[in-house]
């Protein structure tokens, strides 16, 4: 009796292992990034937090950690890239810059990439409405970045952080932002340089 080679079993096993892990690969990142709706780079969803929410954005919620209310006490955005589509770095600084935000209060805070604050002792991991000091006309502006810059600029420390994501929640949204997250005027992520040039 001819001996049955153990080849195509091992591929054909080896052809669904690779194809979890694609999948499972693929499934965590839409969990991570969602799919959101996606205003001035930062992303967003009516639904966190809320009975409506659909499996895949409890599932977002419950693998990034966020502690999700319903949108008519805090709306959630995330971005992890600069204006100009670039991944935000640990190296680089940035400008964050805004106006007035239709809510009570309003932070932004940096995550590693591992999803949890970047473990330094900077003491300066966010920014907030009550540390900007907006001109006249209501606009702002704040630095994140891996050292405090000179000035009395509020700051946020990405020291530690590798690749990270900013986090912006607006607290007690106006009924007209829960409805319509393209009305809320986010604000830009502006590179301003990076260490040795890089990315330059």
């Amino acid at each position: 009796m001819a001996k049955t080679s153990a080849f195509p079993a091992v591929a054909f096993a080896l052809t669904v292992l690779a194809g979890l892990l694609v999948g499972a690969g693929s499934a965590l990142a839409f969990m991570k990034h969602g799919a959101a709706e996606v205003q001035r780079g930062w992303s967003g969803s009516r639904v966190t937090g809320s009975v409506d929410a659909d499996p895949w954005t409890r599932a977002q919620v419950a693998l990034t950690g966020l502690l999700a209310l319903n949108a008519s006490q805090a709306m959630y955005f995330r971005r992890s890239a600069d204006d100009a589509g670039q991944p935000l770095r640990e190296s680089c600084r940035y400008r964050v810059a805004g106006g007035p935000l239709p809510g009570r209060w309003w932070s932004v805070t940096v995550y590693a990439a591992d999803d949890y604050l970047p473990r330094n002792d900077d003491g300066a991991l966010s920014f907030d409405a009550t540390r900007v000091q907006p001109d006249g006309s209501g606009h702002w502006q704040a630095e994140v970045s891996r050292s405090r810059p000179a000035g009395p600029i509020p700051w946020a420390s990405s020291r530690l952080a590798g690749h990270f994501d900013l986090t912006l929640r607006l607290y007690n949204p106006a009924p007209s932002a829960q409805r319509d997250l393209a009305s809320i005027p986010l604000p830009s992520v502006t590179r301003i340089d990076c260490a040795g040039g890089e990315g330059a």
